[in-house]
């Protein structure tokens, strides 16, 4: 959810600085930074993440006949959740590939040795790849939401799932972890889900919970995550 959030927020940066402030040098290097937090930080330690972790723990619970014993077509079910979990991989490679796209071109336009229309070129291309990337984010959230989520609530245990959560975030590192929690404590809350805020309170330890608005200051906005508010407040 952080990562649609913030591909959305990289778009709208983009087509602002496009429409009004092509050679404004602050915006440009305003977008660097946020195409830099999104692309190498962002979606890179989540995809990180699931390449190495999440995918697997997915097949293991879901591609595993045991775990649909019940059903008398517990072998179509498992070979079915793995092609579902085959295209979220493939997704997943496909917005890499669009993120490194959108970074370079995002570098570009603050080269000072490219013209106006060069420019104006370059932050076209990265308002369009920045809306790839969040279409592409959607129909991954949108396949996990209805097919993955419901049937792991259904052969996994609460405790397992808290377990291989814990996982995640120490596998993540104790900075980047932290940074990750203020994205998407931000991005659950923006969304006005209930459901979500709910289930953020009731994952995350209490003692994270209250440290987010000091993280917010000493470690989110470092990172980059200042850029992609850039030119809001006058637009």
């Amino acid at each position: 959810m952080s990562l649609i959030r913030d591909a959305d927020r990289l778009e709208t940066l983009a087509a602002h600085l496009s429409s009004n402030k092509v050679n404004d040098e602050s915006g440009l290097e305003a977008l660097v930074s946020a195409a830099d937090y999104v692309v190498n930080f962002n979606m890179a330690g989540l995809y990180r993440i699931e390449s190495t972790m999440f995918v697997k723990w997915l097949r293991k619970n879901l591609c595993n006949v045991d775990a649909f014993s019940d059903s008398s077509n517990a072998a179509a079910m498992a070979s079915a959740f793995g092609k579902v979990i085959d295209k979220i991989d493939n997704q997943r490679v496909d917005c890499e590939k669009i993120g490194k796209e959108l970074y370079e071109n995002a570098s570009a336009t603050s080269s000072s040795s490219i013209t106006t229309e060069q420019r104006q070129r370059y932050l076209r291309e990265v308002v369009r790849l920045s809306t790839r990337l969040s279409d592409q984010l959607h129909s991954m959230r949108n396949l996990q939401e209805m097919l993955i989520v419901p049937s792991i609530s259904q052969v996994v245990s609460a405790s397992e799932q808290k377990s291989f959560n814990n996982k995640v975030l120490l596998a993540l590192g104790l900075l980047e972890s932290r940074v990750h929690l203020v994205g998407m404590h931000d991005a659950v809350w923006e969304s006005g889900s209930e459901i979500e805020k709910q289930k953020f309170e009731r994952e995350i330890p209490y003692v994270a919970r209250i440290m987010i608005e000091r993280w917010r200051k000493s470690l989110y906005a470092p990172k980059g995550a200042w850029a992609l508010d850039y030119g809001v407040s006058d637009k």
